[in-house]
């Protein structure tokens, strides 16, 4: 006999569904990151505009002006920029991990 119609079809998994807690912290995740890119966005944009920026160190915190220290304002604004490009990157990463698992 043919064996196309002797064999029982077995029982497959049901598709993943994700769950509402999953859900949940995935959004949770994602305004947190959001956030975290924000804010300093928002900071680097308003010492632009003002004109001076200070350092984000745990010491002491010292006030650069962009026009009596131009050299170490702006190694200060690129160096507070790294920060917001590298959560970028980490989010770009994460949202492709996300959709490669989900597909």
């Amino acid at each position: 006999m043919n064996q196309k119609r002797t064999r029982v079809p077995l029982p497959h998994p049901p598709p993943y569904r994700q769950s509402r807690a999953s859900f949940w912290l995935t959004l949770l995740v994602g305004v947190l990151i959001t956030f975290a890119i924000g804010a300093p966005i928002y900071l680097i944009i308003d010492s632009l505009i003002s004109g001076s920026i200070t350092t984000t160190n745990r010491g002491p915190r010292t006030t650069f002006l962009r026009d009596l220290q131009p050299r170490r304002y702006w190694f200060e604004v690129v160096w507070q920029s790294l920060i917001p490009l590298m959560l970028v990157s980490v989010a770009l990463f994460g949202l492709r991990i996300y959709r490669k698992v989900r597909k």
